[in-house]
């Protein structure tokens, strides 16, 4: 099998074929698209060195208006108005934040992964639940209606941890040396792919942060893919789940084209 791979559970004899092989030789970069629970049961307790997994809310956010929203604009510095989204349709509405995973999901995550780091923790009553916390800081100016914060939990540490990168409708991180200071020109931006899309950068420090390069990763509901780039950069061996077709076939093609651009440097 290659270095980067990407199993369908509409392909079951290649499923097999890594499920019997997972402990021996495992895969640089793969990907699932199936539910999770069925997946995590085919690998050994403490597979993993770490989960990042940003789960369901249970808030709805794949019903809400603003996600067909594609005529807004942004004033540049130049004083012209830039339409990042003006080629495409919004998202598509979908109901798979109607509510949480439930407490055999972390049960179930606990037991395949040695540290775990999960947004979205304050929308769950599990048992089990350390007090670590990360608070992301994402530089919401005030009067807007989404929170300036999404919190996380985080196994490895018994403390709250704040992290500060901007990431704001179209105010995003310039880097990770100037985490609250916009990139000015807009074109630049990440371009997003999910309702729930998390910035490149985010993941990129936490694996870094928490010394997890070149180490075991999963995500459990990997959306947009970007904890995907950033674990082959930092030289992971990824294992990913997406349930919606659509956004597996998005993923995969985020992640094509980023291996594609790095074989061209």
């Amino acid at each position: 099998m290659s270095e980067t791979a990407s199993i369908s559970k509409h392909l079951p004899e290649a499923n097999d074929r890594l499920a019997d092989s997972v402990c021996c030789a495992p895969v640089r970069s793969i990907v699932y698209h199936e539910d999770c629970m069925e997946g995590m049961n085919r690998f050994p307790a403490g597979y993993f060195d770490l989960a990042i997994v940003d789960i369901p809310y249970g808030i709805n956010v794949g019903k809400m208006a603003f996600l067909t929203e594609s005529k807004t604009t942004v004033k540049q510095k130049n004083g012209t108005r830039l339409n990042p989204r003006k080629k495409e349709s919004g998202y598509s509405l979908k109901e798979w934040d109607k509510e949480p995973p439930p407490q055999a999901y972390f049960d179930e995550l606990r037991r395949v992964s040695k540290e775990q780091i999960i947004f979205g923790i304050e929308y769950v009553d599990w048992q089990g639940v350390g007090t670590g916390r990360i608070k992301w800081n994402k530089g919401v100016a005030e009067g807007v209606s989404f929170k300036d914060y999404e919190l996380a939990y985080a196994s490895m540490i018994n403390h709250t941890e704040e992290l500060d990168l901007l990431w704001a409708g179209m105010m995003q991180a310039k880097s990770l040396s100037e985490p609250m200071t916009q990139q000015g020109n807009k074109k630049l931006n990440e371009k997003r792919i999910h309702p729930c899309h998390k910035p490149r950068l985010l993941y990129r420090k936490l694996i870094a942060d928490y010394g997890f390069e070149g180490m075991k990763l999963i995500d459990t509901h990997l959306g947009g893919g970007s904890i995907r780039l950033e674990a082959d950069l930092a030289g992971c061996f990824f294992t990913g789940f997406e349930i919606d077709t659509e956004y597996f076939h998005k993923q995969e093609k985020r992640f094509n084209d980023f291996k594609k651009q790095l074989r061209l440097w």
